[in-house]
């Protein structure tokens, strides 16, 4: 395992970005981002259903709904993108969950580099729109009314991909949440890392420019004037003392939110 010094990679809207006329001709209404969004979601589906919904093909669908969001007027900054290959093999990346937007656009910033997959619910795994999406990229599900049987799920399965080679996405929230809970923040990415010997990069994320809807999550109100912010931090070891890489992880978290102007709960 090495680390790799020297290297700085970001990613931000161009400052000249305009918004699509199909934006601008349906104004505020957001039509034209939710049928972008569910246009790429029915044509994946299709292509997970063929079997043709890989590592590479994943990327590429990230990137088209990052191009959607800007181009409904989203604007998105992401630093420190270099952390996630400073390190060789797989990586376990956490953070805090606060929309539907880290999803749909983080993978277009890591695959590249690792391959990837995510810890998620077990609805979004069986459910008929999504379910074949989220099935062809081997995600570990966890039910989220048994917390044992949970960690035991995320520490086994995740060991076994992480030996393979796949990175894991883990958010350590019972759910998403434009506002942040410290209590609420648990170990699991901290014990998986540490069970499977390997490091921990940190992400902080910004993302109510997507709400989260009352009835449906995934479909909500955008705003425009909330920027996109994603800052991935230097590597915690498992080396280190995974109490100290939890204080570690949660600081980062805390930290950028706060200097995002996110409310953090005591």
């Amino acid at each position: 395992m090495s680390y790799k010094e020297g290297l700085s990679i970001s990613y931000e809207t161009s400052p000249d970005k305009k918004r699509s006329l199909a934006d601008l001709i349906f104004g505020d209404t957001d039509l034209a981002f939710h049928y972008g969004y569910f246009k790429e979601i029915f044509r994946s589906r299709a292509l997970a259903l063929k079997g043709l919904y890989d590592n590479q093909t994943w990327c590429e669908s990230s990137a088209k709904i990052l191009d959607l969001v800007e181009n409904c007027g989203g604007k998105v900054k992401v630093q420190g993108i270099e952390k996630i290959l400073s390190v060789d093999g797989p990586v376990v990346i956490a953070g805090n969950h606060m929309s539907t937007c880290e999803t749909f656009i983080l993978p277009t910033f890591v695959t590249q580099y690792k391959p990837v997959t995510f810890v998620v619910k077990e609805s979004l795994t069986t459910g008929k729109l999504f379910g074949p999406i989220m099935r062809s990229r081997d995600p570990i599900s966890v039910g989220r009314s048994n917390p044992r049987e949970d960690l035991v799920a995320v520490l086994e399965q995740g060991t076994a991909l992480l030996k393979k080679g796949m990175s894991i996405i883990v958010f350590p929230q019972s759910t998403r949440t434009t506002d942040f809970t410290p209590a609420e923040f648990n170990s699991i990415a901290i014990k998986l890392a540490a069970r499977a010997g390997v490091p921990v990069i940190p992400v902080a994320l910004k993302t109510d420019f997507w709400e989260n809807g009352r009835i449906v999550k995934d479909l909500a109100r955008i705003f425009r004037n909330r920027k996109i912010l994603i800052t991935f931090g230097d590597p915690l070891f498992p080396t280190t003392d995974s109490r100290k890489n939890q204080e570690s992880l949660l600081n980062f978290v805390v930290s950028h939110l706060k200097n995002w102007g996110t409310k953090v709960n005591d």
